[in-house]
């Protein structure tokens, strides 16, 4: 009996709980991301911390906070060239410890140099994290309710940025550098749980399966269903394993892979992860998510106490609103709340715009309650189903190199958008608002055009979605036929034949 196979009898975790207790693990590596990325935007108005660095332009101060994503993005490229071979458990427990070292450099820090190089280093861990932990959670998870696990993931991340802003607010009353000491080391206590559960849960049965560990596949899959080998159910989505693997056959799951066809239209689907993650930081969020206080400031002309208050209640906010995703994301579909959150970000961008523009009191206040808006809209329509999207369209063979590449191309605009956030505010100022209002709306025309529906789909039956299609239009029209036909959208999956779609597309492709 394998050691995976001897940690789930021993803790007894089957069916939901295992679920469930995947899910917060995996939820514990979004809390990680969103109390790093809400941390520093108290800091970039603290005056002790400021003094500690020497008080660095507007320009400078971007790049210390930007730089982080540089290291987040190197992590993601370590992924995708290493993570496949190790597994998707293995690799969250790593970053994990990456990040409490570099979350130490930072808070020992006393000066720019050592705070540039723990941001590097603890963006290392989270590139690593954010590349596996969507992958993770989508191979373990029933068709029917992966978007929603997503979506508790993405909770999990608000309510890191809401600790980490609550506790900056709070540190804040301190008069010494425990004041952004502590905040930043605070962190390490998420992360050493992390790691704890990643040493006693069960790797992806679809990664034991794909690198030829089929009996133990087997047994994770009937632990994860609490369902027996026999069962139909768990036969059906097994067979689609299998057969999903089979049609993969000839790729070898190398680089090459990613950027050819292979007769399931590997390079074009690589191609959607990447534009999803990157699309998703054009929608300006991370103006709000790492410098609303700043933005309160600069842009609205509030006072550091008012703009304290009203960042930290606008992620209460965002956090009441990303309950709304767990009830709909997989009744309502991918590309249609990709639309709709596009518009709503589009617009809420453009009034506060004009808002700030025009400048006095009421319109200030009129400009805060866009950015309230369009966080409600950003976590409706994109936040967690962009972290969703790649993991699903992605063929099972390149899920981890392709899904690392995606993240790599979020950290790299990410970072973009971090460094030139306060020089653009700072000299184009309302103008910022408009081009961000732009890229919305353009997003609105892609999502339309390039991105078939996934939602209530197994994994496998993505695979054979695009199996045979000679273009992108065509898998999306596939995609809207047949929407509610089976899979589970809108409800629990029915009842299958172990493999019969498969068989018939994998007839079809030869």
């Amino acid at each position: 009996m394998t050691a995976t196979n001897q940690q789930i009898k021993s803790y007894g975790l089957r069916g939901k709980p295992l679920l469930y207790i995947i899910t917060f693990c995996c939820s514990l590596g979004f809390l990680l991301f969103g109390y790093d990325n809400g941390v520093f935007s108290g800091l970039t108005t603290d005056p002790l911390f400021l003094a500690q660095l020497n008080h660095p332009s507007a320009t400078l101060l971007g790049f210390i906070v930007a730089v982080y994503e540089l290291g987040c993005l190197f992590g993601a490229l370590g992924c995708a060239f290493w993570g496949e071979r190790f597994g998707r458990k293995t690799i969250c427990a790593w970053g994990a410890a990456v990040l409490v070292v570099g979350t130490v450099i930072q808070s020992a820090s006393y000066g720019r140099p050592e705070m540039i190089a723990g941001r590097i280093v603890t963006g290392l861990g989270m590139g690593l994290i954010t590349s596996v932990v969507p992958i993770y959670q989508s191979e373990t998870t029933p068709a029917a309710s992966r978007g929603r696990m997503i979506a508790v993931q993405l909770s999990m991340l608000i309510v890191g940025i809401v600790i980490a802003y609550w506790i900056d607010y709070g540190m804040s009353l301190k008069n010494s550098s425990v004041q952004w000491r502590f905040p930043i080391a605070f962190q390490v206590i998420f992360a050493f749980l992390l790691i704890a559960m990643c040493a006693v849960l069960p790797e992806s049965p679809r990664w034991l399966a794909s690198h030829g560990f089929t009996d133990e596949a087997l047994s994770v899959l009937c632990s994860l269903r609490y369902a027996p080998a026999e069962s139909p159910n768990v036969r059906a989505e097994f067979a689609d394993i299998q057969h999903a693997i089979a049609l993969e056959s000839s790729e070898s799951g190398s680089w090459k892979d990613v950027f050819t066809d292979g007769g399931i239209m590997g390079w074009q689907r690589t191609a959607i992860a990447c534009a999803v993650q990157a699309m998703q930081q054009f929608t300006g969020t991370n103006i709000i998510t790492y410098y609303a206080p700043y933005v309160m400031e600069n842009s609205v002309g509030l006072n550091r106490h008012q703009s304290l208050l009203l960042s930290g209640g606008l992620q209460l906010f965002f956090l009441v609103m990303s309950f709304i995703p767990w009830f709909i994301l997989d009744r309502v579909g991918r590309r249609r709340l990709f639309i709709f959150g596009s518009w709503g970000m589009g617009s809420c961008m453009l009034v506060s715009g004009i808002l700030i523009k025009i400048g006095g009191r009421y319109n200030g206040t009129g400009a805060v309650v866009m950015l309230y808006l369009f966080q409600g809209f950003f976590t409706i329509g994109w936040m967690s189903n962009m972290w969703c999207y790649p993991s699903e369209i992605l063929p099972l063979r390149n899920r981890q190199r392709g899904g690392a590449l995606s993240v790599v191309f979020q950290w790299l605009t990410t970072f973009l958008v971090v460094e030139i956030t306060p020089p653009a505010l700072s000299d184009i100022g309302w103008k910022t608002y408009v081009i961000f209002a732009v890229f919305n709306w353009v997003s609105i025309g892609v999502a339309w055009r390039w991105f078939p529906e996934t939602a209530g789909r197994t994994l496998e039956s993505i695979d054979f979605l695009f199996a045979g299609a000679k273009n992108m239009r065509e898998v999306v029209e596939r995609s809207k036929e047949r929407e509610g036909a089976q899979e589970g959208f809108a409800g629990a999956p029915e009842e299958k034949t172990p493999g019969v779609e498969a068989k018939k597309t994998i007839e079809q492709v030869e």
